[in-house]
């Protein structure tokens, strides 16, 4: 496989939810981020042990996704080299937004020292880790971003980011279409949960990239589901024959699409472009069935996350910062 590396520049509205709110600690416990609210790798690497016994509690969208696998054994494997514990917890599917806020109550009345939280709902997982944090507990945000207007009218100040410019992802992806395409033709996009920052900034990154020469034919949100994109583009082709290309803002949902593509007949006929990488999706781009997916390296995300945490923990990382992974673009 082919990997291009590329840039991801910070979104602007993630300074706001990480650090710019007053905190309820005192100045001297919460240093204030740097300008460009940045940790380095450098900083995150010196975190080498824990001053104490840690109990940090990991809980993403869902363990059906295998995107979330590599980011669980990475934040395991660094957790136990801190020698600190890690508790995972995930809701059955990635809609199951309700209980992913209760798993998040009841680790608050649990008592742990830290929580790392891909959250399934950008917005309405606020008031719960508010609550974690008015019980002194440290939040670390992965993958998708809490939501920034929210999180500053609840009062919630994370104690860091740690994820990929999604935005510059869909990008990304938008670029290789336009390659694929030569630059011009209609084509469709599968989005995720709309109103999930992760989905949102996908959706924003492909439409800038190949507004002007592509024309959007077809959208809507399968919501991360690979039965629900394979419904959904049934219906798209049926009605828009006409379509060459077809982004799918996750991988899950590109599966789904590539059985429509299949049963209609159409095979060769569309490119097909991803997001995420996963390894049920290796052998369609050996195949030339997916033509490139997007890379952002969940396991980072799992290793760093659990570094931040316990750096904030032990005060050796600043509070507020953000740290953001390499994206690439996986061709075959």
């Amino acid at each position: 496989m082919v990997r291009k590396a590329a840039t991801a520049a910070a979104a602007c509205a993630a300074l706001a939810v990480l650090g710019c709110a007053p905190e309820k600690k005192p100045v001297a416990d919460t240093p204030a981020p740097t300008p460009s609210g940045k940790v380095t790798t450098a900083e995150l690497e010196a975190v080498k042990t824990s001053a104490k016994p840690y109990k940090l509690a990991l809980v993403v969208k869902t363990r059906n996704n295998p995107f979330f696998d590599p980011m669980i054994k990475a934040a395991e494997t660094q957790a136990k080299a801190l020698g600190v514990t890690l508790e995972v917890q995930a809701p059955p599917q990635e809609s199951d937004k309700e209980l992913q806020f209760s798993i998040v109550e009841n680790l608050t009345a649990k008592g742990v020292d830290a929580i790392l939280i891909a959250p399934a709902d950008s917005k309405g997982i606020v008031p719960a880790l508010k609550r974690a944090t008015d019980k002194g507990i440290t939040v670390i945000n992965l993958d998708n971003r809490i939501d920034a207007d929210a999180a500053s009218a609840a009062g919630l100040v994370l104690a860091g980011y740690v994820g990929a410019d999604n935005e510059e992802g869909g990008r990304l992806a938008g670029q290789a279409m336009l390659g694929y395409l030569g630059g011009f033709g209609k084509v469709a996009m599968l989005e995720g949960i709309r109103g999930a920052d992760n989905a949102e900034a996908r959706k924003r990154g492909f439409e800038s990239a190949v507004r002007g020469s592509l024309e959007i034919a077809a959208q809507d949100t399968a919501e991360w589901d690979t039965q629900k994109a394979y419904t959904k583009f049934q219906s798209m082709l049926a009605a828009h024959p006409e379509i060459k290309g077809l982004f799918c803002a996750n991988d899950k949902m590109a599966l789904g699409a590539m059985k429509a593509i299949e049963e209609t007949g159409r095979r060769g006929d569309i490119v097909v472009v991803g997001y995420d990488n996963i390894p049920e999706i290796r052998p369609y781009l050996a195949a030339g069935d997916l033509k490139a997916t997007i890379e952002q390296h969940p396991n980072l995300m799992g290793r760093y996350g659990v570094l931040m945490a316990v750096g904030v923990l032990d005060g050796t990382v600043p509070r507020g910062r953000e740290f953001l992974v390499p994206l690439e673009i996986v061709t075959k």
